[in-house]
């Protein structure tokens, strides 16, 4: 019973129309100025517009008091409706004891907290927690390059001919960075892919230029990307040539500038996870503290609460919804009945696909249900530390405290003086 109270205040709830408190009071009657201030004390809300109070109906909720000076409001009204009863009225009396409780419930702190939400956040973590340790493994194995290649020994290098290395001559081997003459050819490759765009680019401009039906700022861009072309074939010959007469002291230095970048790169990915898992993982006790509203606050917010807890069902609808999905995929078994009587199952030769698309519909709802979380859980906090704490009383009692620590420390500086 004492939950659907709560339950009831939180969701804007009263047992009786505030239209009956206004048709009561009637003149003559001697209740009826108790009546009036009952009526009024209903009205106290900004929820409540001109209109509503003059039709004497309105929702629910809009009754709460939405701040604390509204509030006391509704209790000063209450407290003369009191007074000015005239005849004991056992129904006025419960319409002033429901209104006393708005008001109790009004004025203390509410725990609002969301298991969903914090769910949500904590398997977020935890996702992220793997992640991190997946970028470690990445940073090893950049650390790795780099000793690799200070190992480097002095080998035959093959010298390959520009106009040989075709298309299909471009690969990527496992680890270019195993020894110098894994690392120099598959630059020599990279190097020639380059001249073969910049040619092919080339041509392309100059047909361009020379095609008299485009217009003259096409032509005109066409130069411009004919020169950077021309630039950039002049500088892949140039490196080519390079390459192939390179000594291993300069191949160790180049290698190594391209190693430590891909170093650099795998740490700071590394430190971006860390820094969000941190992030999230603090944001829990800071939620948990900020969701403690007074009772008008939850009043004041209760139609954005509202809307966020939409938000927050059509998220767990998606996210139920292709969960369910995968759950649904089966697998598709061939089944053989032999003249033998036996029978076999084999899989149709779609089970790997079936098995992928299943895992990715299940990856797929977790983000989705973490995704909704931490964004609520998100707004939440930021919300409830500006509206649920009064920070200007914070920072006074802070500066009092600095301002009474210098005092002490002024004090005992002159006392050992």
């Amino acid at each position: 019973m004492k939950e659907e109270k709560k339950q009831q205040k939180e969701e804007g709830y009263l047992s009786f129309d505030p239209e009956e408190l206004k048709n009561a009071t009637q003149d003559g009657d001697p209740n009826d100025e108790a009546y009036e201030l009952l009526w009024e004390a209903t009205c106290v809300s900004s929820h409540i517009n001109d209109a509503d109070k003059a039709a004497g109906h309105t929702d629910d909720d809009n009754v709460y008091p939405t701040t604390a000076a509204e509030v006391d409001a509704m209790e000063t009204l209450v407290n003369q409706a009191e007074a000015a009863l005239k005849e004991p009225n056992a129904e006025f009396s419960e319409r002033v004891k429901e209104l006393r409780n708005i008001i109790e419930w009004s004025r203390k702190r509410h725990w609002k907290l969301n298991w969903r939400v914090i769910l949500g956040v904590v398997i977020t973590v935890i996702i992220l927690a793997v992640i991190v340790d997946g970028k470690e493994g990445d940073v090893l194995k950049a650390q790795k390059k780099i000793d690799q290649i200070e190992k480097w020994e002095m080998a035959e290098i093959a010298k390959f001919n520009l106009d040989s290395l075709s298309q299909t001559n471009f690969y990527f081997p496992d680890d270019k960075f195993v020894s110098a003459k894994v690392w120099n050819e598959q630059e020599q490759r990279l190097t020639a892919w380059e001249y073969r765009t910049a040619t092919a680019n080339i041509e392309y401009n100059k047909k361009t230029i020379a095609d008299k039906t485009k217009d003259r700022e096409t032509r005109k861009e066409a130069k411009k990307n004919l020169k950077k072309a021309e630039k950039k074939q002049e500088a892949s010959l140039e490196k080519f040539a390079e390459l192939q007469d390179m000594s291993l002291k300069k191949m160790k230095k180049l290698a190594l500038v391209e190693a430590e970048a891909n170093l650099d790169e795998a740490e700071s990915a590394k430190t971006v996870v860390w820094l969000w898992n941190i992030f999230f993982l603090l944001l829990i006790p800071v939620y948990i503290f900020a969701a403690r509203p007074y009772g008008y606050t939850i009043s004041r917010h209760r139609r954005e609460a509202d809307n966020l807890g939409k938000i927050e069902k059509i998220g767990l609808w998606l996210s139920g919804g292709l969960m369910a999905a995968g759950a649904g995929i089966g697998f598709v078994d061939v089944v053989t009945k032999w003249s033998d009587g036996s029978v076999t199952r084999e899989d149709d030769g779609t089970g790997a696909a079936r098995l992928a698309l299943k895992v990715l519909l299940f990856v797929a709802a977790v983000l989705v249900f973490c995704a909704v979380g931490c964004l609520l859980m998100l707004y939440a906090t930021i919300t409830g530390l500006i509206r649920n704490y009064d920070w200007s009383e914070v920072k006074k009692k802070a500066v009092i405290a600095g301002e009474t620590a210098k005092a002490k420390y002024d004090e005992m500086r002159s006392e050992q003086k």
